[in-house]
Parts: C-alpha cells; sequence; structure tokens
C-alpha cells in the first residue's frame, strides 16, 4: 500500500506544480462563502451598510499593515537570527549532511569529521549525498605552512598538524574510491594560509567559530542563515578564499613534476615537496638521485620548458628546518633527500 502511495505521488508531483497555489485560492474562497453566508441573514440591520465598509476597511488596513511592515520585519529578523552554542556537534552536521540537498562548504584547518571516531559515519553521509546531486567544497590547510605551525602552537598539547595530515590523507581516500560523476560533485582544495574562521556550511545553514587557544569545536559557536546578514558575510570570505591563488588540489599539494635534463637523458619525475621561505625543495631519493646529483643536469617544471633549474644542497641549520616541514606534511621520511630548486 505504501509503495502504491509512494509512486502516486511521485507520479502527481511533475503536474502538480501550482498545487499550492490553488489550495491558498479553494481556501480564500471558502473564506468569501463563509463571511456571505454569516452577514446575510443580518443585512436588514440598522447601520449594516456603515458598519460592514468599517470593518473590511479596517482589515485591509491592517492588511497592509501586515504585508508592509510586519512580515518584512519577521523575514528579517528570522533571517538575520543567531543561535549561541557552547560547542559544535559534529553529529548534527552529519544529520545535516545525511538530509541535503544542494551544497556543503568546510574551511577549516582540519575538522573534526575524518577524525577515526566520525570518519566511516561521514563518509557514508558524504557518499549518500553525492548520489543526491549535492556539491561538496572543503578546504583545508597544508600542514607544512607557516598558519599551521601557528596553529598547532595554540592548541597545544593537541598535535594539530598531524592531524591536518592525516585529514588530507582521509579525503584523498574518499577522493579515490568515488566514481568520477560523484568525484566532480566533490572538490577539495589546500590552503597555504589558515582560514579567516571555521566554518561549516550545509544549504541554509551555516555555523562558524572563532579561533582562540584551544579548538574550534570546544568554543563558542554561531548558526546563522546563508541568506541572512552574517551567514552571507561568513559565506562571501569563503568564496573569496576558494577563488583566490594559493590552492591546490590533492594531488598537486603532493607531488610536482619535474623534467631532468642530463646529456644522455630526458626524463620526468613526480617528487614530493615543501615550499621554505618561497622556495621549493624537492625529495629526489630514490627514483631521482642519479639525475639530481649529475654535474651537468638541468631541471624544469613539467609543462613549462622556459625557466630553466638546478638542484643545490642547503646548509646544516636550513635543511634541518626543511626536513621539519617535510615531517609535517608527509610524516617522518628518514630516507628523504631534500634539495633546492634555484634558477639558473
Amino acid at each position: 500500500m505504501g509503495e502504491r502511495f509512494g509512486f502516486w505521488r511521485r507520479a502527481r508531483l511533475p503536474g502538480s506544480r501550482h498545487w499550492l497555489s490553488y489550495v491558498y485560492a479553494a481556501i480564500g474562497a471558502l473564506l468569501l462563502l463563509a463571511g456571505f453566508l454569516l452577514l446575510y441573514p443580518i443585512r436588514h440591520v440598522d447601520n449594516f451598510a456603515t458598519e460592514l465598509r468599517i470593518s473590511i476597511g479596517s482589515n485591509m488596513l491592517d492588511l497592509v499593515l501586515a504585508v508592509l511592515v510586519l512580515q518584512p520585519l519577521v523575514l528579517s529578523l528570522n533571517r538575520n537570527a543567531v543561535k549561541w552554542r557552547n560547542r559544535l556537534d559534529y553529529r548534527e552536521v552529519i544529520r545535516r549532511i545525511e538530509r541535503s540537498t544542494d551544497q556543503v562548504d568546510i574551511w577549516k584547518y582540519w575538522t573534526g569529521l575524518l577524525e577515526p571516531r566520525l570518519e566511516r559515519t561521514f563518509a557514508l553521509a558524504v557518499r549518500a549525498a553525492l548520489e543526491r546531486g549535492v556539491h561538496f567544497r572543503i578546504m583545508l590547510t597544508d600542514p607544512s605552512c607557516p598558519d599551521a605551525a601557528e596553529r598547532a602552537r595554540q592548541v597545544s598539547p593537541t598535535d594539530a598538524v598531524a592531524l591536518m595530515r592525516q585529514n588530507i590523507e582521509q579525503l584523498d581516500a574518499i577522493v579515490h574510491d568515488l566514481p568520477p560523476r560523484s568525484a566532480e560533485l566533490f572538490r577539495v582544495r589546500i590552503s597555504s594560509a589558515g582560514p579567516a574562521h571555521a566554518m561549516y556550511r550545509v544549504d541554509d545553514w551555516l555555523s562558524y567559530g572563532l579561533f582562540r587557544d584551544r579548538r574550534v569545536s570546544e568554543n563558542y559557536q554561531r548558526e546563522v542563515r546563508v541568506r541572512g546578514d552574517l551567514g552571507g558575510l561568513a559565506l562571501e570570505a569563503f568564496d573569496n578564499r576558494w577563488n583566490g591563488t594559493g590552492l591546490q588540489t590533492i594531488t598537486e599539494h603532493y607531488r610536482m613534476c619535474l623534467r631532468f635534463t642530463v646529456p644522455d637523458a630526458v626524463v620526468e619525475h613526480e617528487l614530493p615537496y615543501v615550499v621554505h621561505d618561497g622556495e621549493h625543495w624537492v625529495n629526489v631519493n630514490p627514483v631521482a638521485l642519479p639525475h639530481a646529483f649529475h654535474p651537468d643536469h638541468e631541471v624544469s617544471v613539467c609543462g613549462d620548458g622556459r625557466q630553466r633549474y638546478a638542484l643545490a644542497e642547503a646548509g646544516a641549520q636550513t635543511q634541518e628546518r626543511v626536513s621539519d616541514l617535510y615531517a609535517a606534511k608527509y610524516g617522518p621520511d628518514q630516507g628523504a633527500v631534500l634539495l633546492r630548486l634555484i634558477s639558473r
């Protein structure tokens, strides 16, 4: 019975786009009929016409006041209402994603949604939402950037850098498991700068919090509507950063392609790298070792052969700093051989 009813309801919807207007028209007609039936028997009462005109006029004034003044005021207050929460409820965010129909945006250093206790539930909710055509934009922070180190200092002893790295690894695994159509809807960007504020947006609901000396999810949260003033400002900041510079896909975050030219060969390698003081340092171990240490080598970035580079070692102090950044981005690697990319 339920299945037959559900089928009937789905079949009726395409031809019933204006059903709500029909309902309002029917209610209006019934009210007019009821008013006529109530007033008709007393039409001969003294001053009936005068009282009727006064009543109709006052009701029309009330209607104008309600439509032009009170309704916009109530709608504005509703759009700009702010709900304060003591902390962020990750499970509530997941429940909202399970019911989402349009858009999900996340802007964090790292998100607890990808920590072990919630990762599986979050991944299932994401896959179900993608099947409904929901768009995802997730923007996390490069664990090797200066802002990441500063945030890790603020929330110590929480190992924020490790959590950022693990988040990106888990998102990479999710992306690789998605079918092509869903992968187009699930976009992830890695930022070289920390976010202006922590933000979760699901359809018209948006929650944001400010960064302090502990995890944002443990601080006060503001819940607002995206279509309101505060929600619009928060989303505008997200959009500006999403469309700005310094963002990378996960693939670009993990690897850079270099073309090595030596007297007897031209080869390309996808190498892990980090950025220190605006310079790129690549790990040439093990695949690129013979070419990187060839005395006559030249290097160019794949797809851009105009600029030529060479690879060089650095002093012990700089090398130690670069190794720390590399470990923040990829995890400890005792065998990494990091060389600096310098212009020729």
